[in-house]
């Protein structure tokens, strides 16, 4: 099996096992501002559909410093329309928000993407 094919296994396996996520990206543009008004509005943050499973941690990987209680892990696809996750990034499950501690990737070729593991907290 290629790798290609490995990830849209693991696309097909969150599909029917996950569910539906939102990644938040803020954006990197400056506000703008009015000046005849005096108000500064900032950039939306732009968002992409994705499909996840999100998981708890065990209780031996929370460990005070790196993973707390109450983190979360989503194995995310790769092959949904997005970009590559990011720690400033935020991801909606369902009506929760969570921001992205840390980013993992399953990419045993080193190019081909199988899918992200995301390290969450709640915000």
């Amino acid at each position: 099996m290629t790798y290609a094919a490995a990830a849209s296994r693991a696309h097909a396996m969150l599909t029917k096992f996950g569910r539906a996520v939102t990644l938040s990206r803020p954006s990197s543009a400056a506000a703008t501002y009015d000046a005849a008004t005096g108000i500064s509005t900032p950039v939306t943050p732009l968002t992409y559909a994705g499909i996840g499973a999100l998981f708890d941690y065990k209780r031996t990987d929370v460990n005070a410093s790196l993973v707390e209680q109450g983190d979360q892990r989503l194995y995310l696809s790769a092959l949904a329309p997005m970009v590559e996750p990011t720690n400033s990034d935020e991801v909606v499950v369902g009506s929760k928000t969570y921001g992205v501690r840390n980013v993992g990737k399953l990419a045993p070729d080193g190019t081909t993407v199988v899918l992200y593991d995301l390290q969450l907290r709640g915000v």
